[in-house]
């Protein structure tokens, strides 16, 4: 994975986002960057630059790597950048249909990924097992050490207590609503453990790593469900309890299909893999002629197969797409409006093979509805990590987010004040 550089992100309220985290995203974004440029490019003094940056390097954090060799700006700056190897993050995103697992060094760069079936039909017990395992093997086949693991982002769908680490739903089952997951899963992995929204951590990785040249867009993430997420000015809109944007839940003009929300014609209960596929089921010429496995936990399979018969020329399966795309395309309306957006990303596993197909759709809903549009063209963008964005993200706001000290030299990890506070 590779930061985008050139955006250039605003910090506002020192309380949220301290000296160090500021210059530490830079560096993220950037590679590589001088002292004078973070000064400019942060609007903090030269001499908070210094003090923020010695303890870094003293650290083991940053390091020096030359100078600027660029004529004509008078005495060549000294360049830093961070030390990929100095801490790790994971990311780890699972639902009932897919599970994704990346781990990331400290400068954000991609070591390691693994994409895996999902929960099923499993309990969380038995789900926390399993991805307790499937992290440590592949922590060890990437050679990270342990002692150099920051933490995981537990990337799940919502909604949620981020505070306790609990889900406040009964999907995708009963004995899941309240279960402690973070406290499980830091308990099986020895680890710190951060739980995240699936959208809003898709949005996380997008504003790090992704397409738009903004720090202000809107995020469709499409798995199972249907979420969303808002970046503005660079941070992350989380509403009172971290519930925002559940664009899922949209009634629909002329939706009627009941979901299980207790509403009806939500965007989830006529859009998602599970209604196109039900849809498809209903025809058992189609569900043959597709190739439907119709299990209950293969919606998403099931929707990638409809897609693939989509882009091999199949009308039917063109229609229902399109069908599906304009509904994504009336919330996405209602994202843009509420928020006063100019870009939507759509991410998500089921925008891997359809994406084009989706985004010519929203777009078209966008410049037909949106209140905006006569001041600028809304901008709809897929995702370059369309079905892995929501882990990436996970394990990116453990990087932003977590107390971040010196790292280990030799045996046990060194104890270090804290060089970042607060949450994004």
């Amino acid at each position: 994975m590779n930061f985008r550089g050139g955006r250039r992100m605003r910090h506002r309220g020192g309380a949220r986002a301290s000296a160090a985290r500021r210059v530490l995203d830079l560096l993220r974004t950037e590679g590589t960057i001088s002292r004078v440029e973070l000064a400019e490019r942060t609007g903090l003094t030269a001499a908070t630059i210094t003090n923020t940056v010695r303890p870094l390097i003293a650290d083991g954090l940053v390091r020096e790597i030359g100078r600027d060799p660029q004529p004509g700006r008078g005495q060549p700056r000294r360049l830093l950048q961070l030390v990929p190897d100095a801490w790790h993050a994971i990311g780890v995103q699972v639902d009932r249909t897919t599970t994704t697992i990346e781990v990331l060094d400290f400068a954000g760069g991609r070591v390691a990924a693994a994409s895996l079936p999902g929960t099923g039909g499993d309990g969380p017990e038995e789900t926390v097992r399993a991805l307790a395992g499937h992290v440590d093997a592949l922590l060890d086949r990437a050679g990270v050490p342990r002692a150099r693991v920051l933490g995981a982002g537990l990337v799940t769908h919502g909604p949620q207590d981020l505070e306790r680490g609990v889900l406040l739903t009964a999907q995708p089952g009963p004995d899941w609503l309240e279960y402690p997951l973070t406290g499980a899963l830091a308990a099986r992995l020895g680890l710190p453990v951060l739980l995240e929204n699936d959208a809003t951590a898709a949005a996380v990785g997008e504003l790090w790593a992704g397409e738009p040249r903004t720090d202000t867009f809107g995020l469709v993430y499409m798995s199972a469900g249907i979420g969303g997420g808002v970046i503005v000015d660079g941070e992350v809109y989380r509403g009172r309890a971290s519930n925002a944007v559940e664009i899922g839940h949209v009634a629909l003009a002329g939706g009627s299909t009941p979901c299980v929300c207790g509403g009806a014609g939500c965007a989830q209960a006529e859009a998602a893999p599970q209604a196109v596929v039900a849809r498809a089921l209903a025809d058992p010429g189609l569900a043959e002629r597709f190739a439907l496995s119709g299990a209950r936990d293969g919606a998403l399979a099931d929707f990638d197969r409809i897609a693939r018969a989509w882009r091999d020329g199949d009308r039917e399966a063109a229609a229902m797409l399109e069908r599906s795309a304009r509904w994504i395309g009336q919330a996405a309306v209602t994202l843009v409006n509420l928020f006063d957006l100019d870009t939507v990303v759509l991410a998500g596993p089921a925008f891997t093979v359809a994406g084009t197909l989706y985004r010519d759709h929203v777009a078209a809903e966008l410049e037909r509805l949106a209140l905006g549009r006569a001041l600028s063209r809304p901008k709809v963008l897929v995702s370059s990590d369309a079905a892995s964005a929501a882990a990436l993200g996970g394990a990116l706001h453990v990087l932003r987010t977590m107390h971040i000290g010196a790292p280990p030299r030799g045996g046990a990890p060194r104890t270090s004040r804290p060089l970042i506070e607060g949450a994004l």
